[in-house]
Order: structure tokens, then sequence, then C-alpha cells
């Protein structure tokens, strides 16, 4: 029988060491408390929809964007300044890696 790699475990697959964080157990329960969050928040949703993507790249910054959805709240034209429709957000950000420090933006 084949087991999976636990899929939090890939969020820092492919992060040089010298950019890993710093401190890891912080970085860990940092997610932990965003995938908190996104359960929580699709919990009072209609129709929910959780993201949280792969980091991607930016400059010196490893960015993970999550988000929760209600499908169910009809799509307008609501963007914010990266051009993301908001119109169906109940929770957003993102876990921010730079320079060995982990930090959260809402």
């Amino acid at each position: 029988m084949q087991t999976s790699i636990c899929p939090t475990y890939e969020m820092l697959k492919g992060i040089p060491e010298e950019e890993l964080p710093t401190d890891l157990a912080d970085f860990w329960r940092t997610v932990a408390y965003e995938l908190r969050e996104l359960i929580v928040e699709a919990l009072r949703a209609q129709e929910p929809q959780i993201v949280l993507s792969p980091y991607r790249k930016a400059g010196t910054q490893y960015i993970w964007e999550f988000w929760v959805n209600d499908l169910a709240k009809p799509k307008a034209e609501e963007h914010n300044w990266h051009g993301q429709n908001t119109s169906q957000w109940k929770y957003a950000g993102c876990i921010l890696l730079q320079a060995g420090r982990v930090s959260t933006h809402h």
C-alpha cells in the first residue's frame, strides 16, 4: 500500500534551505491558524469553496494565497487592486515568507 505525504509538507518543497523559515514551528502554527480560519468561514457559507494555493515566488518573497468563497452569492464586478474578483469572498489573505520570517496579510 502506498501512503501519501501530508499536503502541508509539500508547502515548503522546492524552497532553498537558506530561504526556509528560521522558526519552522512558527511557520506551521501560522499555517494551522489559517487552515482553521478557512474551515470556520467555510462552515458559515451556504456553498463554500476553500482555496489554498501553492506558493508563488515574487522577488525574495514566497507567497501562499488563500480564500473562502461562498459560491451561493452572485458573482459581481468587484475586484481588488490585484485584479482578483472578491464578490464571493468570505475570508482571504496570504502567508508570506521573506528572509526567513513568516507573516500573514488579510
